[in-house]
């Protein structure tokens, strides 16, 4: 077996990745100081998918892992930019968002092929959930550790 894990299209890919990622911060505004940091979120999060993927693991889980990498990743950037945390998630899921596999689901619709369609758009659902998922679990552990930390560097407890 002669073939490397990452070729040159997946670097492509990746550029395109970041580039789309750029593209949605501006469009939406985002401070340029945190430009460039948004669009590596984006990339970062395209490449752990596309390696979770590519280690034989079902789509939903890869996005649910996707989703927690941008979560954990804008928490520590948001903390050391000193910027709300959507700055970086919002732009950072651009490239985990299953807009192909919702146009083929469409399509199969179009297309008089209606159980494709149920098929795909389960799929696309799934994929879109465990986005969510992975953003609420992966913010909250990074939440949960920083605040225990927090706690013991100053020798409170939360007892509520």
């Amino acid at each position: 077996m002669n073939e490397t894990f990452f070729t040159w299209r997946d670097l492509l890919l990746a550029v395109a990745g970041f580039a789309a990622t750029y593209c949605y911060a501006v469009l939406y505004q985002v401070p340029k100081k945190a430009l460039v940091l948004v669009g590596l979120v984006g990339t970062g999060a395209w490449l752990v998918q596309e390696f979770v993927s590519r280690l034989g693991v079902a789509s939903v889980a890869s996005a649910f892992i996707g989703g927690m990498f941008v979560a954990m990743v804008s928490e520590f950037l948001a903390r050391r930019v000193r910027m709300p945390v959507t700055v970086f998630v919002v732009g950072g899921i651009v490239p985990l968002v299953p807009g192909s596999k919702a146009y083929a689901t469409m399509r199969e619709f179009v297309m008089g092929n209606e159980m494709f369609g149920i098929v795909r758009g389960a799929e696309t659902i799934l994929i879109a959930a465990a986005i969510s998922a992975g953003l609420l679990l992966g913010g909250t552990l990074v939440r949960m550790t920083g605040r225990a930390r927090s706690d013991r560097a100053t020798g409170t407890r939360n007892h509520s």
